[in-house]
Parts: C-alpha cells; structure tokens; sequence
C-alpha cells in the first residue's frame, strides 16, 4: 500500500511536470507583525495564475490553501493570519489550521464550511476550479515551480493577493539571500559529483529540470537521472541504470512515505558496489523536498546539501 501511495504521487507529479534577525522561514506567526491592513488603492488586484485572470476585489480574510508551497509563503510574508485553513499535507509552520483537504476533491462544495474568500492549489485537476469561479470564488493555482525564479514570481503573486506586497519582497530578498550564502559556504564542494534523488523505492527520480534539480544545480552537481528524462521530468529507471551510473551521492526522499534508510538501500543486491554506498555517501531525507518549494523547505534542504558537501569533500 505504501508503495501504491508512493506511485500515485509520483504520477501526479509527472502529469504536471513541464538573513534578517527572523529567518524567514522560522515559524514566523510568532513574532512576525500582524498583516498591514490593505489600502483601498492596493484593491482590486488583478493576477495571472495557471487557473487564468484572477481579480480579488478586496483583501482576502478567509484563504483556503491547498498547496504546502504555498501555505509557507503565506506564513513567512506575515499573512497566516488571513487563513483559515489549510491541506492535509501543509505540516510547517506547526499550528496551521489543518483540514483533511488534498486539492484533489470532487465537489467544491466540501470548502464552503470555511466561507473561503480565495482557495489555492497547486494542482488544477478535475473540475474545481471551475466549481468554484461558478461560485463565485476566486481561485488562485500556483502550480510545481522549477526554478527558484518560478518560487519569487509565486511569492511576489501571493504578496499582491494578500495585501503583502512589501512583505513578499522582503522574503524573497532574505531567501535568495540564504541560498546564496549556502552556495559561498559550500564553495567548491560537490562541484562535479554526481547524484541520484530517490522519490521511491521502484527508482522513480527527478531531473535536473525539476526545482530539487535546481537546487543541486546551485552546487554543480550532475544528476544522473537526465539520460533517462526522454520526455518526462519523474522518470523511472532500474537498478541496473543505478549501478551503471554509481553516483557519487544518493539521497532518499522516500523515507517518510516508504520508511527507507541509508542502511535498508545500501543492502539491496549489489549496491554495496555503489561509490556513494563505500564512502557512506548515502543520505535519508524528508519525502517534501521532492515536493514542496516553499521557503521552509528550501532553506532546510539547500542548507542540509551545503553541509553534506562540505562534510564529505574536507576531510
């Protein structure tokens, strides 16, 4: 069952696939301001997103988020306080309004409890949307973005729906910020190495064209999953293109869903010929950072990898 679950997220994936004294992404409702109070020549705003022209006529109160992503960024400009709830799957900041909601539902009409003045997917699957411009809802998707520019458009969209334009800038500016100091820290570390992001144990991965391959590609390292892309961004390879390949790093993003280790991958049969297995290159990490683009989980993982190169090439 597990690995069914696996399976399906990584299809889904594929059929969408084309330092300020507060880190940004700590949680930030805690000590952040309370949201500026919009003024009327901030609204009506008209934005541009993957469900088309979305105009909000006056700030939104009541946001639906139903992208982990996404619910990051509300929280890090300052704007978790307009929400009132968010998906299954938003687990940062702790204490979010969480709801049994995924984005995929089949009737719209489950959301009307929480009076939602906006609702944000990252997925437009099915006929949501749709349901709920008939609703007269305005509606707001932010689909998977591949690069960190498609993260700073996304969060500039965020701060002009939600009345935190200035906020917005300012959290992108401390990001770029982080990841840039991460990517000095770790100078020429890793420059070069190849890897293997592992989304699940039957060898689907990502490639570099995807936003984790963008934040190896900050650190110059070369993905081997590229030769198999032919057309798809998630493709599935074989244990035997893994061992032909032997990257010099492997890292498991499917720890969560399927419970694997370094020490569980590095027993599967003749992996212990595997350069990054030798040299205990082999590195678990939490199933979002194949998922999410959120600045929670870029300032983790991109850290995480600085550390990781640092570690294991200055010895």
């Amino acid at each position: 069952m597990k690995r069914a679950w696996a399976k399906a997220v990584i299809a889904i994936a594929v059929s969408v696939a084309t330092a300020a004294a507060l880190s940004p992404f700590s949680t930030p409702e805690a000590s952040a301001s309370p949201p500026a109070r919009a003024t009327s020549e901030t609204f009506p705003v008209t934005i541009t997103s993957g469900s088309g022209k979305v105009t909000l006529t006056a700030q939104p109160t009541r946001i639906l988020c139903l992208s982990a992503s996404a619910t990051q960024m509300l929280y890090s400009m300052g704007a978790g306080k307009q929400v009132v709830g968010v998906d299954k799957y938003s687990t940062w900041p702790p204490g979010t309004p969480r709801t049994k909601f995924t984005g995929f539902e089949k009737n719209a009409e489950d959301y009307l409890y929480l009076h939602p003045d906006l609702v944000i997917f990252a997925f437009s699957e099915g006929t949501l949307v749709k349901q709920l411009q008939l609703l007269h809802i305005p509606v707001l998707v932010l689909p998977p973005a591949n690069n960190f520019a498609g993260v700073y458009n996304q969060v500039n969209e965020l701060g002009l729906a939600t009345g935190h334009i200035a906020a917005a800038k300012r959290l992108d500016t401390s990001l770029a910020s982080y990841v840039a100091a991460s990517v000095r820290k770790a100078g020429k570390d890793g420059r070069g190495a190849s890897y293997y992001i592992e989304l699940s144990p039957d060898y689907y991965t990502a490639t570099s064209q995807t936003f984790i391959g963008a934040e190896f590609s900050l650190f110059g390292m070369r993905d081997i999953a590229d030769a198999a892309g032919r057309g798809t961004a998630y493709p599935q390879i074989s244990a035997e293109y893994l061992l032909k390949a032997d990257p010099d790093y492997v890292f498991l993003a499917d720890t969560v869903c399927c419970h694997e280790t370094p020490a569980i991958f590095s027993h599967r049969p003749a992996f212990s010929l595997l350069s990054a297995v030798k040299q205990h290159h082999v590195f678990g990490v939490n199933d979002s950072v194949a998922s999410e683009w959120g600045p929670h989980t870029i300032e983790e993982f991109v850290g995480f990898l600085a550390r990781v190169l640092a570690s294991t090439t200055r010895k």
